[in-house]
């Protein structure tokens, strides 16, 4: 992977420009590939943490990068973004890029049918993986208004079809969706672009948690028109050009990576 990630960044040059990503557990998350091809391409890195216990699983994997920044941020609490994008902000001077792979359903609402969820767990869904979105482009607002700036957001297929075991998640996801058509037109004036990225499923400690994970990558790999196993490395280059000059004409885009699974009206 060093020698891909030596290609991309000699292609793509991030000299001088800044990213704030969330969403980064170890190496196996959809976030951490886009850390280090921005990294490597010359971006200075911030990953943003829940908490001081997500740092002891992390590892070593923040090493792999040059001179990051470290920020705890719970993104449920309006104030702890202001202080984390602040702090971000003033260290960096601008923030360039914006990177949200977050996303949070209580484990039962994986068990019980989706008729069953119960409200308060529906609204803390919606609130940590979708809400946050709007929370933290509105705190990095202040830092990238001036130079413009790239916004992704990390979604998935179930937002549009029933993925079954998805559950709640799938109607954040759906959430998700509409949050970043409307930010991408509200921003436009600051010439922020806001796009997602809706990889198909990847081995990550939160999708492999979930109920049927193996079930429906297997479905995927099958069956998608390109067929093979979609990696997390594979978000992280489509990232890339979202973030360059190459897309300043693109926003409000869901870009699926796939295999074109989702052109499909059935499979056989």
């Amino acid at each position: 992977m060093t020698t891909q990630h030596n290609e991309l960044s000699s292609f793509f040059d991030f000299s001088g420009k800044t990213a704030l990503v969330t969403g980064v557990l170890d190496e196996h998350s959809i976030a951490w590939p886009i850390a280090k091809y921005l990294n490597d391409g010359g971006a200075r890195i911030a990953l943003s943490i829940q908490r001081k216990a997500v740092r002891r699983m992390m590892g070593s994997t923040p090493q792999q990068l040059n001179n990051p920044l470290i920020v705890e941020c719970d993104v449920s609490r309006d104030e702890e973004i202001e202080r984390m994008c602040t702090e971000v902000g003033q260290a960096f001077g601008h923030i360039d890029f914006l990177i949200h792979s977050i996303a949070y359903a209580p484990p039962q609402t994986f068990e019980k049918r989706f008729v069953e969820v119960g409200r308060d767990d529906f609204k803390l869904a919606l609130d940590i993986s979708a809400y946050s979105l709007i929370a933290l482009a509105r705190g990095v607002l202040p830092f990238m208004q001036d130079a413009g700036g790239s916004i992704l957001a990390m979604t998935y297929y179930a937002s549009e079809k029933v993925i079954p075991g998805y559950q709640v998640m799938s109607v954040a996801k759906a959430a998700l969706d509409s949050i970043i058509r409307n930010l991408a037109y509200d921003l436009a004036p600051h010439r922020i672009r806001v796009n997602g990225l809706s990889p198909g499923p990847t081995a990550t400690k939160a999708g492999t948690s979930i109920p049927g994970f193996s079930i429906m990558q297997n479905h995927m790999k099958a069956y998608a028109p390109l067929r093979g196993e979609i990696q997390n490395a594979d978000a992280g280059k489509a990232a890339l050009f979202l973030c360059s000059p190459l897309a300043e004409k693109i926003t409000g885009e869901i870009v699926h990576i796939d295999g074109g699974y989702n052109i499909l009206g059935m499979t056989i």
